[in-house]
């Protein structure tokens, strides 16, 4: 028969033995089950997809602008302008128009030539507000061309026939069509775009 103080100290390894078994229980049931199919800790990072070859890429740019020469208006001889005259029509003290060209490079050229043979070319510019010819109208410049770069004067025979060239193109610009004067330009713009810098002029186009 087990004495009293037997019975205790059993009694105590029971519950002991008990609180152990309910700790072991309570950690496996808190404790998550383990993945197997997770990548291992050390496992390889599996490198990136491989881009496109350089190649492939410039193939895929879109190619470059191919640079466009921007052209100077062309447009017909506007003998509207000077009409009533017409080729060989006298004008002042033996000057006569002999020619009148098409609208090219920004000016209307004017050929006026003389009984002796002499000939002087006349540009019909546009008057953008700061004329630079020996005479001009609303709308129209009148460069004479002499080589002069505008510092020889115009002799007083050739001036009175580009006056009365001058009063005839007066007379008509206001019933010309406006895309004549957006085809002219001013003189200084001219001189700007066509005249080389040692003060010659480039391919004739300000002659």
């Amino acid at each position: 028969m087990l004495s009293r103080r037997e019975l205790i100290g059993k009694g105590a390894a029971g519950a002991a033995a008990t609180a152990l078994a309910l700790k072991a229980v309570t950690v496996t049931a808190t404790t998550p089950p383990r993945d197997v199919s997770a990548v291992p800790e050390h496992s390889p990072v599996p490198a990136p997809a491989p881009g496109p070859a350089p190649d492939r890429v410039e193939a895929a740019l879109p190619p470059e602008p191919t640079p466009v020469e921007v052209a100077v208006s062309t447009a017909p001889a506007p003998w509207e302008l000077v009409s009533p005259l017409a080729a060989g029509a006298p004008l002042a003290h033996g000057w006569r128009l002999a020619a009148l060209g098409p609208v090219q490079d920004g000016a209307c050229v004017v050929t006026l030539q003389n009984g002796r043979g002499r000939a002087r070319r006349v540009h019909l510019c546009r008057n953008g507000g700061r004329p630079q010819g020996l005479v001009y109208t609303r709308r129209v410049d009148l460069v004479v061309m002499n080589e002069g770069a505008g510092d020889l004067p115009t002799e007083e025979s050739l001036a009175q026939a580009v006056a009365a060239l001058a009063h005839v193109v007066a007379a008509n610009e206001r019933m010309m069509p406006s895309q004549l004067f957006t085809d002219l330009l001013p003189h200084a713009e001219r001189v700007q775009r066509f005249a080389a810098a040692e003060g010659r002029y480039a391919d004739g186009k300000l002659r």
